[in-house]
Formats: C-alpha cells, structure tokens, sequence
C-alpha cells in the first residue's frame, strides 16, 4: 500500500478563476489536503477515514468468531489430528 497526499489542482483553479475570478484562484487548494491511499496489488483507492470503520467491523467479527464454541470444536479437532499425524516425531 502506497499513500498519496493530494495537491494543488490547476484545472480547479482555473475553472474557479473563470467563474468567479481572481478569487476563484483559491478553488485549486480544495481537496489539497487529503491523503488517498493505493493498494499497490490491485489498484483500490481509499480513503483512510472511510475505511476504518470497516476495519473495526472485520475485527469485531473475528473476536466474536473466537468466542463461538464451534471455533473451539474446530481447533480441538485440527489439534487432535495434527497430533495424530505427527506423534512419530515426539
């Protein structure tokens, strides 16, 4: 992941100049402080406030996945079988 701050924009400053005028000019510094960031494998762009509630959901989910019974009969059984498989090698 890459993080990108954007800058100022030309094209809305000269919009805002042309709309406005001299004052428009300052059109260009809008947006000029947000940072974007990239995923470098498959090219989404978001912004990192947006995101972090997802981020929170998933985290939520996966503790309340830990306190499910069946994650635990689940471990036990890989536990049990992985010992099986390599009680040789104790």
């Amino acid at each position: 992941m890459t993080a990108n701050k954007k800058r100022f924009s030309g094209k809305k400053a000269v919009v805002g100049g042309l709309i406005i005028g001299g004052l428009g000019l300052l059109a260009g510094t809008i947006g000029s402080n947000k940072v974007k960031i990239t995923c470098l494998a498959c090219g989404k762009k978001f912004v990192p406030s947006e995101d972090m509630e997802g981020l929170k959901r998933k985290k939520q989910q996966e503790a309340e996945a830990m306190k499910s019974p069946a994650f635990w009969v689940f471990f036990a059984i890989v536990m049990l079988v992985f010992i099986w498989l390599f009680k040789g090698c104790f």
